[in-house]
């Protein structure tokens, strides 16, 4: 079936087609693979006082006013409209969008579907206005030039267009033995669902067929790994030298990995492992175990990191335990310096290397690399961990995350790689103290702060946002967080987030390093790589717009010495589940039962992180919000590589394509 470009569909012409493109959609059959990114539910309307506050909702209104419009600051726009639900007045409020003026015409009854705000009176925030109700309507991701409307047209234009059309992608006996919906099927009810319970069957459907070829992929990235071979490192007497440089006795949770890495390095098979372990539970003393053994063996090691923070972090660890054979590699370096760095590691004189993705770019040789280790696994997905696999001579391969993931589901989303987990902190660490504030609270909440500071404590405040945005009302910034703190408290104040220079935000991260900066505002910039031991006191400003596991990950700043250490939690939401997953927070510190709890009620794209993985290929699954469709397409994936049938046509095409996927993402 010929690819019939984007400009196929109605309305969309070249100006709105470069929009398109910047989704990465240029053919009607993109269109159709485009999935939602959420639903909301306008298949009942409510009155407005059993909104909950920020809840999107439809409102069966009248119209009592005439629409007006008014500019506020910097040029923007205000048009409102008063309403009534029959009981109670409210306001119909509409953003940078004054052509709304004319479609609240006083009198008219419809349903108006937005967001409630009921913080200073009755409000409902840039509603749509329907004559009926919507029922479940899809939300895209979008960019500038494109509405939830263009989208929502361009998706039902594209099923028209190729109704009875769209192939299968499974063969039939799969697709009897686990009750799938057929793709024509599930790509209308992902993009029209009539039902959630339909919805539910499509999301699985697509989710299935994306972990099916995902499992393939990763099982023939193991199969190509084992066959190929590696370096059989001597690993007699090595933990028991190591350890004597420690200045510390590891935990037995440490050990165990080291013991698995050691074992890993002395076969003659590429090691490919993953360590997980909470924040702060030693997780680079395994690493640094795993360098000491490839440098004893006359082998280089390269420790590669996500921020230029950590990869400098990293450098200063390794400097001590290596001396002058530790090298760091930025990519923001000096031409000469580059130079210099390059002839040293040709040589083979640096022998401890670290630095960010700079260290995989095609232009960087390194003289008999023996170890990868990639920090934070979580921002390396699996075209980062085949390109380091790649570097060198077969290199082993260490991935370390500090992300808690439950063990099921790392088995399906890493399954090329081994696990470690270490599920222990080392002794003398105290409870992170986890409180949610009350807004009534805040001011007393930051005067706590300032006397612990001027006590010798630091402090992070944490934000969503770098700076105010309309289209997040009531989200503060961490501009406007500095600006105030900066008014109100006695104690020195910095400003960091990821529009700075490489060089600014190392400078302030030195300062704030050094206890020069008291208080550091940031966005999420500081989730990984500023270790400061000093660091007592995290304030997560709305923090109801965060993941679980982001919330841990940024309460893993502090803590990390013996003193006493606070995490505050702010939030303006009245949501009961908001409320409900700031509490599992504060009861409890363990990175894994918070990872379950966040499976259980996110699914599993907030863990992973749907952008990594979104870029190898698995949108769909990490929308599927459970783990049926996970199981069982990995279940398939084993059946069919256990059998090694391959003749039924569609599953050949599957496995083709998830080999020619491996190859791809290995050499790009």
């Amino acid at each position: 079936m010929a690819v019939a470009p984007i400009t196929s569909i109605k309305g969309i012409g070249p100006r709105r087609a470069e929009a398109f493109g910047r989704l990465g959609l240029f053919s009607v059959e993109d269109m159709l693979s485009f999935m939602p990114r959420s639903y909301i539910d306008y298949t009942t309307s409510v009155l407005m006082r059993e909104a909950e506050q920020g809840m999107l909702c439809a409102v069966k209104v009248t119209i009592t006013g005439e629409a007006k419009t008014v500019r506020i600051r910097g040029g923007l726009t205000i048009t409102t409209a008063a309403a009534t639900d029959g009981l109670n007045k409210l306001q119909l409020c509409w953003y940078n969008q004054p052509y709304m003026a004319s479609k609240p015409e006083e009198g008219r009854t419809c349903y108006a579907c937005g967001r409630a705000d009921k913080r200073r009176g009755m409000k409902l925030m840039n509603p749509q206005l329907y004559d009926e109700l919507p029922g479940i309507a899809p939300q895209y991701p979008l960019v500038s030039g494109l509405t939830q409307k263009i989208m929502r047209e361009a998706a039902a234009d594209a099923l028209g267009m190729y109704k009875g059309r769209i192939e299968e992608t499974l063969p039939e006996c799969i697709m009897a033995e686990y009750s799938l919906m057929p793709r024509g099927d599930a790509l209308l009810a992902m993009h029209m669902p009539q039902s959630f319970e339909q919805l539910e069957r499509a999301k699985e459907r697509m989710a299935f067929e994306d972990m099916l070829l995902y499992a393939l992929m990763l099982s023939i990235l193991r199969r190509r790994r084992e066959q190929g071979g590696g370096i059989a490192f001597d690993m007699n007497g090595k933990l028991e030298s190591f350890k004597k440089l420690l200045p510390f006795e590891p935990t037995t949770a440490q050990l165990r990995a080291m013991q698995d890495i050691s074992a890993d390095m002395a076969k003659n098979v590429q090691m490919n492992r993953l360590i997980q372990g909470d924040v702060g539970s030693g997780k680079t003393a395994c690493a640094l175990f795993a360098i000491y053994a490839a440098i004893e063996n006359g082998y280089s090691a390269a420790l590669m990191a996500p921020t230029e923070i950590l990869a400098d972090q990293h450098y200063r660890t390794l400097g001590k335990m290596f001396g002058s054979r530790a090298i760091l590699l930025k990519g923001g370096m000096k031409k000469k310096e580059r130079e210099e760095i390059a002839a040293r590691l040709m040589s083979g004189e640096a022998l401890a290397i670290t630095g960010t993705h700079a260290i995989i770019s095609g232009g960087v040789e390194i003289a008999n690399l023996g170890l990868v280790i990639a920090d934070e696994q979580h921002r390396f997905g699996v075209r980062q961990r085949a390109a380091i696999s790649a570097k060198g001579s077969a290199p082993d391969t260490l991935i370390m995350s500090a992300t808690p993931i439950p063990r099921t589901l790392s088995l399906l989303m890493y399954g090329d790689l081994e696990l470690s987990i270490i599920d222990e902190l080392p002794p003398g660490r105290k409870p992170i103290k986890t409180r949610i504030v009350p807004q009534q609270k805040r001011d007393d909440m930051y005067r706590f702060i300032e006397n612990e500071l001027k006590q010798g404590a630091q402090c992070y405040a944490v934000c969503p946002l770098v700076e105010e945005s309309e289209a997040m009302e009531g989200v503060l910034s961490a501009a406007a967080l500095y600006k105030e703190l900066s008014k109100k408290l006695d104690v020195s104040i910095e400003l960091m987030h990821g529009r700075l220079s490489a060089a600014e935000k190392q400078a302030r991260a030195a300062r704030f390093a050094s206890g020069e900066t008291k208080l550091l505002v940031s966005t999420t910039v500081v989730e990984v790589g500023v270790d400061v031991p000093n660091a007592t006191i995290m304030v997560i400003e709305n923090a109801d717009r965060f993941g679980l596991a982001q919330l841990h990950q940024l309460r893993g700043r502090v803590g990390r010495g013996s003193k006493e250490s606070y995490c505050f939690l702010l939030s303006e939401s009245d949501s009961k589940t908001a409320k409900e997953r700031l509490s599992i927070l504060c009861g409890t510190t363990d990175g894994f039962k918070i990872a379950e709890r966040d499976l259980e009620m996110r699914g599993p794209g907030e863990l992973i992180g749907a952008r990594q993985h979104g870029e190898d290929g698995l949108s769909a699954a990490m929308f599927a919000g459970n783990m049926k469709a996970f199981n069982m397409a990995k279940d398939a994936a084993d059946k069919l590589i256990a059998k090694g049938d391959m003749n039924d046509p569609l599953i050949k095409k599957a496995v083709i394509t998830a080999d020619e996927k491996t190859k791809n993402i290995a050499q790009n």
